[in-house]
């Protein structure tokens, strides 16, 4: 079993952009209470369970992963800076920015929202070599 949750979180907190722009506000499924708001931050989200595909000699070697990537920031420039730099860092990885992604601005908390699904199977040894 692969942990992709932080396999992508190891892969992005490397990034140099990433971890000037958002530090160690990366998050999984859901912001904290506790969480700084008034810096960019991330949240991994997985939108389904990882799914068996490729198999061979009745093993499978290999699962389709679907991830929601959003970055959320007072300065609408961040948000794309950062989300290039995802989109960058998980083709590496063998997974792929979708179509219907979420870009809005929310007045209530005065941020912006850049949201975006991947799609892909990493093969497990393009993990181990990462």
């Amino acid at each position: 079993m692969i942990d992709m949750l932080s396999v992508i979180y190891e892969k992005l907190k490397t990034n140099e952009v990433i971890k000037a722009q958002c530090g160690s506000r990366i998050f999984y499924y859901e912001l904290p209470e506790t969480a700084a708001t008034d810096k960019p931050f991330m949240l991994i989200i997985p939108m389904d369970v990882p799914v068996p595909v490729n198999y061979g000699g009745n093993t499978n070697h290999s699962e389709e992963y679907l991830y929601q990537i959003d970055v959320q920031s007072h300065d609408r420039k961040v948000v794309k800076i950062v989300q290039n730099e995802i989109r960058k860092e998980l083709e590496n990885i063998n997974l792929y920015q979708q179509t219907n992604g979420f870009d809005e601005y929310f007045n209530g908390t005065k941020r912006y929202v850049d949201a975006r699904r991947y799609i892909g199977i990493p093969f497990r040894y393009q993990l181990d070599t990462q």
